[in-house]
């Protein structure tokens, strides 16, 4: 017979959204307001939360949806609830028992029970024809969702995964409502239509987005503002509106040069926040291996060992803050190695000659001493690009650097058309299980966009989920790094180390090291 394990009764509480995030404040919050922000990455090439990949579609609609989990913004990595009021684990880990909280609906009035939950993680895990989940890899250990009752929802996984709470707190995991999914085509890629804090109000592309409190949310009390207000701005233009105390923040961040310039102007009006070591994100170049000359690790690895991370560092700090040195283990986490073990990888030598001389020579060995690659690169990293091209002209490599608009970009990207792309691993959660998604063999995982098929990597991958022991998962951790990095699957850029300017009113947000952490707003206030 099956046992389970029971959270206790501190736990539970604790875990309810009623309870959590804690304000930090002693005084009450103060109800009312409009909250406006600033988006510097453009407008998102899709509404849909499941499809997005890039946090341009839930810096605009995450006010808007529920998640079933999430972490909680003043607490990272802690987990909370969200839609669900509590839960148990069975002491197998393979059976996650969720009860919803009563009485919640949809914007539209209707009620958002099981039923929507399970089609919603259905969707993820096991997308529908002509449907893209873009993290459909870390659900894949969920073998069936079922509901006993309308507000009980039984998650079964087919093997223990040590990070199975995070995956069930993804920002990007909004339940829809299963009515809408089925009656409406343009739901939720071109509607939006939740049960979150805020329901939706306008979106002017270009220009702004609009949302207002919804009065029946679930969460007694919340939200506290009237109004959440988005405008879209360059950089230049952002930082200006900043100076300016036209928007409240930025949550891409800035460099410290920059937020500075805020502080020069509005002084005690603007607080400036750091994160507690480097921010989750990493920017990553990746080749496209199923190109020639690319196809042969010689010249991947060629490619790496012409990086210099010491030095580009210091260049790089000036125009982002994408800036920290580490390979595919966040720097200062429990699963980094120290610098001195850093350097012996490639990308990583502090005797640059040397390792660029390695390159030369292996380059010539696998015949391709003139080699001609196009970088295709986002229009918001124009840095990575210049990075990218000085670097590996050093090694007589031509780069032909190129950044179309994101519906180009995307197109190309999942095209295989490029050479050498821009990703990233994504920041929303701490664990190397979810970060490390894009990595399994591209043939099972469309989120592979190097398109590189590897099973040593799909084991490795595969070992990490279910090790639990954090030592042993540290040894797996750095022996998969070591591997993928020497066979030139994945070039490291920079890690964040991430500066946000927050105007003073803001009451109760605090940094943490994701940027998608926090953004639907139920929590914050503004003390007037």
């Amino acid at each position: 017979m099956k046992t389970s394990r029971r959270l206790s009764a501190g736990w539970l509480l604790a875990l309810a959204p009623l309870a959590a995030p804690l304000l930090a404040q002693a005084e009450a919050p103060q109800r009312g307001g409009e909250f406006v922000y600033s988006v510097s990455q453009g407008d998102p090439a899709t509404l849909d939360c499941h499809a997005g990949s890039s946090i341009t579609t839930m810096l605009r609609v995450a006010p808007h949806y529920s998640t079933l989990l999430k972490v909680d913004p003043n607490d990272f990595p802690n987990v909370i609830g969200d839609l669900a009021e509590s839960w148990e684990i069975s002491d197998d880990g393979l059976e996650y028992t969720f009860k919803l909280h009563p009485n919640v609906r949809f914007h539209d009035g209707s009620t958002l029970d099981s039923h929507d939950v399970k089609v919603s993680l259905d969707r993820m895990r096991n997308p529908p024809e002509g449907v893209f989940s873009a993290r459909e890899p870390i659900y894949k250990d969920i073998t069936a969702v079922e509901t006993p009752d309308e507000h009980t929802v039984v998650v079964r996984l087919g093997a223990p995964n040590a990070a199975m709470l995070e995956v069930l707190a993804a920002p990007t995991g909004c339940i829809y409502s299963a009515e809408l999914l089925e009656s409406d085509p343009d739901y939720p890629a071109r509607k939006v239509m939740g049960s979150g804090p805020f329901r939706f109000v306008s979106f002017t592309p270009g220009t702004e987005w609009v949302a207002e409190r919804f009065d029946d949310y679930f969460v007694e009390g919340r939200p506290y503002l009237d109004r959440v207000r988005s405008l879209s701005l360059a950089t230049p233009a952002m930082i200006n509106a900043l100076a300016s105390g036209q928007v409240m923040t930025d949550f891409r961040g800035m460099t410290e040069q920059q937020a500075q310039q805020v502080v020069q102007t509005r002084g005690d009006e603007v607080e400036v926040q750091y994160t507690d070591g480097s921010h989750n994100l990493l920017l990553l170049m990746l080749p496209n291996v199923e190109r020639e000359p690319l196809s042969d690790p010689r010249v991947r690895k060629a490619l790496a060992l012409a990086l210099d991370h010491w030095g580009g560092s210091k260049l790089v700090q000036r125009s982002t803050h994408t800036n920290a040195v580490g390979g595919l283990l966040r720097p200062g986490s429990n699963f980094a190695r120290t610098p001195e073990e850093l350097a012996e990888l490639p990308g990583f030598s502090k005797d640059m000659e040397a390792a660029r001389e390695e390159a030369r020579e292996l380059l010539s060995e696998a015949g391709y001493e003139n080699l001609k690659l196009n970088f295709l690169n986002r229009r918001f990293f124009p840095y990575v690009g210049v990075f990218v091209a000085d670097q590996w002209r050093r090694i007589g490599v031509e780069v032909e650097h190129e950044q179309p608009e994101d519906p180009q970009f995307f197109a190309r990207r999942d095209n295989g058309d490029f050479d050498v792309i821009l990703s990233a691993f994504s920041d929303f959660a701490g664990d190397p299980a979810i970060q490390w998604m894009s990595l399994p063999s591209y043939k099972d995982n469309p989120t592979n966009f190097g398109r590189f098929n590897d099973e040593k990597v799909d084991a490795y991958y595969e070992a990490i989920k279910r090790e639990m022991d954090p030592a042993k998962r540290k040894e797996i951790l750095q022996e998969a790094e070591a591997y993928v990095l020497e066979q030139g699957y994945v070039y490291p850029f920079f890690w964040g180390n991430r500066v946000m300017v927050m105007d003073s009113r803001v009451q109760n947000y605090k940094v943490s090291p994701s940027n998608w952490v926090g953004l639907d707003f139920g929590h914050l206030w503004l003390k007037e």
